[in-house]
């Protein structure tokens, strides 16, 4: 699969949820990434990230088997990855998953090995282990989106700049694939206690653990739902009304003709 990605306000698929005021919001976080001489671009396109993660190594941990197309079942109708350039180099990026989990829940799909690998029983080392003991976890299923992959080049730490990347997270899963949760993962210690409050302090558990894997850690649970999803970007939205502006009719914006 080749590389190349697009400007995000012309790639981005509005399927689901309240399309101006999404539309209006994208402009907006386009708008704020801009102020930081970053510009959004997305792809369907896992294999990307894995070479800007080979490319950052002294600055990134290897990526999860979840993003592995050579072990996972990632694929372009499942993935969704933004990244933000400065000067035309990756500065910080992220990914979306999607999974249909109808009949399983989080802690199936995650201590099976399912979340991550294909054929978790030929793929799995022996000494592999994933644990999910946060109680949300037996609860989350249906149409799930997992973010993930995110990191910040150096010289942009210290800019707030996961006040976008959530942001960004909660619009494009509502917006494509309208989840029945959006959930992620947040290495346990300093760093929990660093995000949360960037995050706007969205419901937290422990519990989540990968050990004997690609590398051995300990994780918190964090999960919000359509509605919190729905409200959190209304609550942010700063670009009013305007129509003069035509922000409800930007075609750089699309419509996309069919939900996935």
């Amino acid at each position: 699969m080749g590389t190349q990605l697009r400007p995000f306000l012309d790639a981005i698929e509005i399927n689901h949820g309240p399309k101006i005021e999404l539309g209006r919001y994208f402009l907006q976080l386009a708008e704020s990434a801009r102020r930081l001489g970053i510009s959004w671009h997305m792809g369907r396109d896992f294999d990307r990230l894995v070479e800007v993660n080979r490319q950052h190594q002294d600055t990134w941990e290897p990526l999860s088997p979840i993003y592995d197309p050579e072990l996972s079942e990632i694929n372009p109708d499942n993935v969704i990855y933004i990244e933000g350039q400065a000067s035309g180099e990756a500065v910080v990026t992220l990914i979306l998953r999607r999974y249909d989990w109808p009949t399983s829940t989080l802690r199936e799909e995650w201590e099976s090995g399912r979340v991550a690998y294909r054929d978790p029983e030929t793929q799995m080392s022996p000494q592999e282990k994933w644990v999910a003991a946060a109680p949300m976890a037996a609860e989350i299923g249906g149409r799930v989106v997992f973010t993930g992959g995110l990191w910040c080049h150096p010289s942009f730490r210290r800019k707030r700049l996961p006040v976008l990347t959530v942001a960004l997270m909660r619009s494009i899963s509502l917006a494509v694939w309208n989840p029945d949760f959006a959930i992620g993962m947040i290495e346990s210690g300093p760093l929990v206690r660093t995000l949360l409050p960037l995050y706007g302090h969205p419901p937290v558990q422990p519990g989540m653990k990968i050990s004997g894997a690609w590398r051995t850690f300990e994780c918190d649970l964090v999960w919000e739902t359509p509605d919190v999803l729905r409200n959190n970007i209304l609550k942010n939205l700063t670009i009013t009304n305007q129509p003069d502006q035509g922000y409800g009719r930007d075609e750089s914006i699309r419509r996309a003709r069919s939900p996935r």
